[in-house]
């Protein structure tokens, strides 16, 4: 009778599974995000190749093109929150947007420049996955930089409204919210946020 007992559960459990997973399994959104990182990406590396020359030397004409083709798939306010995680809850609202500022800004002038070296990369996006929250898809790509060797390049994204934003990107098995998540942790419980937010405002300069 036990052993009937097992039986049943372990296919109803099966069965619940299988439920649970077509449920949650969207093609169309795993398509549509993967499309999204794709074009921005590849748009990008196409801009970087064509204005090398420029950008190599211009700074301010990198950034800009960084601020107009690159923040657009970006959810900061997402990334942060999850950047800063419990300091996130206790923040005030003027807290929180000066931080998303300061972050945002820092980003851009931190890696702007290094950028440049994937200029004329090819990208290729593959066994992406829809996460178990409807909505949620990792897209998983590869960029091949010219005369390099591929590295990974993994984009958590959500879907607003219409659009697909990514609140995380893992870059060569570095995860860019849990690196900074415990740098930014250890400052804040030392320091405090303020002050945190203010070494970020001026290193965004």
């Amino acid at each position: 009778m036990n052993s009937l007992k097992a039986l049943f559960s372990t296919i109803i459990m099966v069965f619940a599974m299988s439920a649970t997973t077509s449920v949650f399994a969207n093609p169309a959104d795993v398509a549509a995000a993967e499309k999204r990182v794709v074009s921005v990406t590849t748009r990008i590396v196409n801009l970087l190749e064509q204005n090398k020359v420029q950008y190599t030397k211009d700074e301010n004409a990198l950034n800009a093109m960084v601020r107009r083709e690159v923040l657009p798939l970006i959810d900061f306010e997402a990334m942060s929150k999850l950047t800063l995680g419990k300091h996130w809850r206790a923040a005030s609202g003027a807290q929180r947007a000066r931080f998303i500022n300061a972050f945002r800004e820092m980003l851009v002038n931190s890696y702007a420049k290094t950028m440049v070296k994937y200029a004329g990369s090819s990208i290729k996006a593959g066994n992406s996955a829809q996460q178990q929250k409807p909505g949620y898809v990792l897209v998983r790509t590869n960029v091949t930089p010219k005369g390099g060797s591929h590295i990974s390049a993994n984009y958590s994204l959500r879907k607003l409204g219409n659009d697909w934003k990514a609140y995380n990107v893992e870059i060569a098995g570095i995860n860019l919210i849990t690196n900074f998540r415990t740098n930014f942790t250890r400052e804040v419980s030392s320091k405090g946020l303020d002050a945190l937010i203010t070494r970020l405002e001026r290193s965004g300069k």
